[in-house]
């Protein structure tokens, strides 16, 4: 569990190594923001598991934070045409 004390930008850039170093997510192009304490993450991910893992890791890491994790799942569907779910 890390420490999330502090600036919100702190507590964003801290948020956003985790999601980067982390093996089951590696996400280096979410959009992380702070309102009123809360911490919302905006981007496409290419799948609901991968959607999933990175609700996972700020719970384990930062469970102090209230996260809303308002990521779009991109998916391929059948011949090639991308499929949005939310």
């Amino acid at each position: 569990m890390e420490q999330t004390e502090g600036a919100p930008h702190y507590v964003i850039q801290r948020v956003r190594e985790a999601l980067a170093h982390d093996p089951r997510v590696g996400e280096l192009e979410l959009q992380v923001n702070m309102r009123a304490g809360k911490v919302f993450l905006t981007g496409t991910v290419a799948s609901e598991p991968r959607r999933q893992a990175i609700s996972d890791v700020l719970a384990e890491r930062f469970p102090e934070l209230e996260v809303h994790n308002q990521t779009t799942v991109q998916e391929l569907g059948s011949g090639g045409d991308v499929e949005t779910v939310r």
